[in-house]
């Protein structure tokens, strides 16, 4: 009993005993060794190893058997031809070329096959497989068909594609081979890639030598010269554009920077300031302590002004094309930048530890109930806010930081909402809030948040202004109340006292602006007008 082994030619799956495999093996590693530093080596054997599956199919074919034995490897690698016979070919082929300067070509030819020839064709080979098939030149085929294509009034261009559909065309070497009646052997499948490889390298070289691709060539040449002009200038007048925009938008940011740190002034009106511009020492003089906020202004400065004199000495060397030795400098103001930074970022964060934690004092106050069940809510302005400067960048409607330059004490709004609750007597709430650098120094400054309200015969009189006591930073102070109104009582809201109210609901979905000078009566659906 043999072992039959499953092995793959070409895409075609054969069962082959063992010691025929054996030989196989041996006989196609002998091949692959031959070609591996030949050129077209890999195509040759690929060709070879076609042949071979198409043979192993035609004997399992017509033997009507399932495996392939060592007796039908003997006789495919005989028709095939053995490597050592190769050797020996060539070297006879090398010494009948060195005698007579042509490559001597066998004489034994086998049967045809016909084919459509792929490197003969006008349209799809069928002539020139034809030519091949009877030994005749394809052009003679050609004159034939074109005579035969007037006379017969295009009948036979019916016939030609007939032909050119039911001919396979030739893509293998191996049908190339059989196409033109010789043997598919090894040696014929190297001389025809080898010739093959020539072909192409002989018309590349004419090409080359053509007057064509010289002309192709020059051309070529210029235009990539003639791009590559355009490119340079296009990128000078892009870098120029980009100097000008750097300088322009350097210039005006610095200008800015400078007018908010020296002066009151922001020299340019820049959209994202809202409300009245201020010295920045100023600002930060209500957050940071005095020993520290040289330093930080200081650091501060640098950290800016560095950089933006950088992009507008950046810019003119684009728009100029300046070539300055200013590599000491550009170290030495990278070096002061640094330190600005670190100074800044350092400090920063010792100011910033005494904004840590935040803490809430509240009061619970009952209003006590009156005979007409009415309030009355008045805003008093026991601070003159016609001379407080703003201090806030960024604020909501007349609320933010405000500063008397005075005294420099720094003062904000309140905010009041009224609401519905279901007590039996009005409530209002006071909640003061702050920071600190603990949760006890947090409560405490919360504590000590100066604001004054009462509360007098109905009269609720609210202050238009709070602040912190007069030897303490400002440490993100806020005051916020809540009047909390049973059903049926009234409320009469005061001139002004909008300037404080933020949230107040009312059924008609009036505005707060709207609602002053006006009685209210609590629901609880909201405050509905009242006589």
């Amino acid at each position: 009993m043999k072992k039959a082994i499953k092995i793959n030619i070409s895409g075609v799956i054969f069962h082959i005993d063992e010691d025929a495999y054996e030989k196989l093996k041996t006989y196609l590693k002998s091949v692959e060794l031959y070609f591996s530093n030949k050129e077209g080596g890999k195509e040759i054997v690929d060709d070879i190893e076609s042949r071979i599956a198409e043979l192993f199919h035609s004997r399992v074919s017509e033997n009507k058997k399932e495996v392939i034995t060592i007796e039908d490897v003997v006789e495919v690698t005989a028709v095939m031809g053995d490597p050592v016979d190769f050797v020996e070919e060539a070297e006879e082929a090398e010494a009948e070329t060195g005698k007579t300067g042509e490559t001597k070509i066998s004489s034994k030819k086998g049967p045809r096959r016909l084919y459509r020839d792929p490197d003969n064709s006008v349209l799809g080979g069928v002539c020139g497989g034809l030519g091949a098939y009877f030994g005749i030149d394809a052009v003679i085929i050609r004159i034939l068909f074109v005579v035969l294509l007037i006379i017969g009034h295009g009948v036979w261009a019916l016939v030609y594609i007939i032909l050119w559909i039911a001919i396979p065309r030739a893509v293998t070497i191996a049908q190339k081979l059989e196409m033109r009646g010789e043997h598919v052997t090894i040696s014929n499948i190297e001389r025809t890639v080898k010739q093959e490889y020539d072909d192409v390298k002989a018309k590349y070289k004419d090409f080359e030598k053509s007057e064509g691709y010289r002309q192709a060539t020059s051309a070529a040449q210029e235009i990539g010269r003639v791009i590559g002009s355009i490119l340079v200038v296009a990128a000078k007048v892009v870098l120029v554009l980009l100097g000008i925009v750097l300088v322009f938008a350097g210039f005006v940011i610095l200008m800015s920077f400078l007018g908010v740190f020296f002066f009151q002034s922001n020299i340019f009106s820049l959209a994202w300031f809202n409300g009245t511009i201020f010295p920045l020492n100023q600002f930060l003089s209500a957050f940071i302590d005095p020993a520290n906020l040289s330093i930080i202004l200081s650091a501060l400065f640098f950290t800016v002004i560095i950089p933006l004199i950088a992009i507008i000495y950046g810019g003119i060397k684009l728009v100029f094309r300046l070539k300055a030795k200013d590599k000491g400098l550009g170290i030495i103001a990278l070096i002061v930048w640094v330190i600005s930074i670190s100074v800044l970022f350092t400090l920063g964060f010792v100011e910033a530890r005494k904004y840590a934690f935040s803490g809430t004092s509240r009061e619970n106050l009952e209003l006590a109930p009156t005979t007409s069940e009415t309030l009355y809510l008045q805003m008093e302005d026991r601070i003159n806010a016609n001379r407080l400067e703003d201090l806030t960048w960024f604020h909501s409607h007349s609320r933010g930081l405000f500063m008397d330059p005075v005294n420099e004490m720094i003062y904000s709004r309140p905010s009041l909402s009224i609401r519905h609750t279901s007590a039996e007597v009005p409530e209002l709430v006071l909640e003061r809030r702050s920071r600190g650098s603990s949760q006890f120094y947090a409560g405490l400054n919360a504590e000590n948040i100066v604001y004054e309200w009462e509360f007098r015969d109905s009269v609720i009189i609210l202050g238009n202004m709070f602040t912190v006591p007069e030897d303490e930073l400002w440490n993100f102070a806020s005051v916020s109340m809540r009047l909390n109104l049973p059903d049926g009582y009234k409320i009469h809201l005061g001139e002004k006292t909008d300037r404080i109210i933020t949230s107040a609901r009312s059924v008609e979905r009036e505005r707060i602006s709207s609602m002053t000078g006006k009685k209210w009566m609590m629901t609880g659906e909201g405050l509905i007008k009242s006589n």
